[in-house]
């Protein structure tokens, strides 16, 4: 197990720190994560914490201390967020329960612990009391791919729970869930078990049986049995798996290859945890795309060049304002790759319409498979590269042609959750350019009665537009 959030340095356990820390060991208990909360003591929280293993800490300024968090403040953890032993920004948020600062000056230091973060690469430990609101404002403005990290002793309603998930955000819950008076049964059962961590924010919080009492990480694994009743799974799948979250959110597995490089010695780790749990820290994309399907219609452009095989010479030709329209599945090979199948059919009338009837329009049985590599696949609007394959079906003048086309282009997607699934608004300009020579006719104007035996290359300009859907599947 793993208590991602414990005051460790408090008052409260000057007397008997070291036993304290070595009944959570014999408990189960891995790591322990201390946050920041006062600047004056950023430093010696970081010298604590690399003074003992088992403890890693966060660099922040807690809101109810906004009102001493100047620049030099700031420039404190920022520095001190460089430390390996540092695995977050936090305690940081808004409390609105109290008067210590505005709700403007909170929300100014908020934010600027935010850049930090994100410029650090860390995650944030979020402190919310009666601020639902505006932190779901702040969060979603700041969110742009870059930003992770928990709200700590969740105690917010489901509503705001599907917000913080569908941001990307991991919930802990704390000896608060086994309260009588407190239910937050409804939001434990929302709360998927990948985005669930524990902690104990000691030495407040004690869970039943302890209420009242001073509580410490030991008590970490009653809140764990609470959710495993809830949740109607074993404990072992709790602690399984809020210990593989809490070590990819905070990178704890990162941090033990390094200093097993740096200093040679290898720190044991959770049985528990998959073998194959890579190194790096992943961030959980909060716009995942995994199959997904919509309409889709454009204006198709054609542009052409026949060589006419009498003469020699060429004839150019362009069809502009051509209505297309048709549908797309999509399957989200990777965070950043998405594979697109798409039909779309277009008619040429107007070369009927000028050759008065004598030639039958030209029409285009396209078929596009594309792969979509997304810049920024974790942000609210999505931009990628286009590159693929496609085949076209044409009859020009009922005479059939298969031809193979190379595709490249560019598109965004704008992402809007729903409570059914992913809604994806997609807007793209894709060009198709013949990979071989189509051996057809030119119809001279004026002359259409008297075709000449041409090759013909041609492109497809197709900027189009859609939307695509993308179920919510449970597996």
């Amino acid at each position: 197990m793993i208590d991602t959030h414990a005051h460790l340095n408090f008052e409260a356990f000057k007397d008997d720190i070291d036993e304290v820390i070595q009944r959570a060991k014999s408990g189960g208990v891995e790591y322990i994560i201390v946050p920041g909360v006062e600047p004056n003591n950023l430093i010696s929280l970081l010298e604590f914490a690399k003074s003992r293993e088992e403890i890693y800490c966060g660099m922040g300024i807690h809101p109810h201390n906004t009102k001493e968090a100047g620049m030099e403040e700031l420039q404190l953890v920022v520095k001190n967020s460089d430390d390996e032993k540092v695995v977050a920004i936090g305690e940081i948020g808004l409390d609105y329960h109290y008067d210590f600062a505005t709700h403007d000056e909170q929300k100014k230091i908020f934010r600027e612990q935010i850049k930090i973060a994100k410029n650090k690469n860390l995650p944030i430990i979020v402190h919310n009391r009666e601020a639902d609101e505006d932190i779901f404002h702040i969060l979603n403005e700041e969110q742009d791919g870059n930003l992770k990290g928990v709200l700590h002793c969740f105690s917010s309603n489901v509503d705001f729970l599907e917000k913080a998930i569908n941001l990307g955000f991991h919930v802990s819950f704390t000896g608060n869930i086994t309260f009588k008076k407190v239910n937050l049964d409804e939001a434990v059962k929302k709360a998927p078990i990948e985005r669930i961590l524990l902690e104990t924010d000691s030495p407040f919080m004690a869970p039943v049986p302890f209420r009242g009492k001073r509580n410490e990480p030991l008590y970490v694994k009653y809140i764990a049995e609470k959710i495993a009743e809830i949740k109607n799974i074993t404990i072992d799948e709790v602690i399984s798996m809020t210990t593989s979250n809490a070590k990819k959110l905070f990178g704890l597995i990162t941090m033990l290859l390094f200093l097993f490089v740096s200093s040679g010695v290898l720190y044991s780790q959770d049985s528990e945890t998959p073998d194959e749990e890579v190194a790096t820290e992943e961030y959980e994309n909060p716009y995942n795309k995994f199959i997904g399907v919509g309409p889709m219609f454009g204006s198709n452009t054609i542009v052409e060049t026949y060589t006419l095989k009498t003469s020699g010479g060429e004839q150019n030709e362009s069809h502009d304002g051509l209505f297309i329209y048709g549908g797309s599945l999509y399957f989200g090979l990777l965070d950043y790759c998405i594979l697109e199948a798409t039909y779309l059919y277009s008619i040429n009338k107007k070369i009927s319409e000028e050759a008065n009837g004598l030639i039958a329009p030209f029409t285009y049985d396209i078929v596009e498979l594309s792969s979509n590599w997304i810049i920024n696949p974790y942000s609210r609007v999505n931009f990628y590269g286009i590159g693929g394959y496609t085949a076209i079906l044409s009859s020009l003048n009922k005479q059939k042609n298969n031809s193979s086309y190379l595709n490249i282009g560019l598109g965004f997607y704008i992402n809007l959750e729903t409570k059914y699934g992913l809604l994806n608004f997609v807007a793209e300009w894709k060009l198709n350019f013949l990979l071989n020579n189509i051996s057809t006719r030119w119809y001279p104007p004026g002359k259409p009665e008297s075709p000449i035996t041409a090759d013909l290359t041609n492109f497809f300009s197709i900027p189009r537009f859609g939307i695509v859907f993308y179920p919510k599947l449970n597996f």
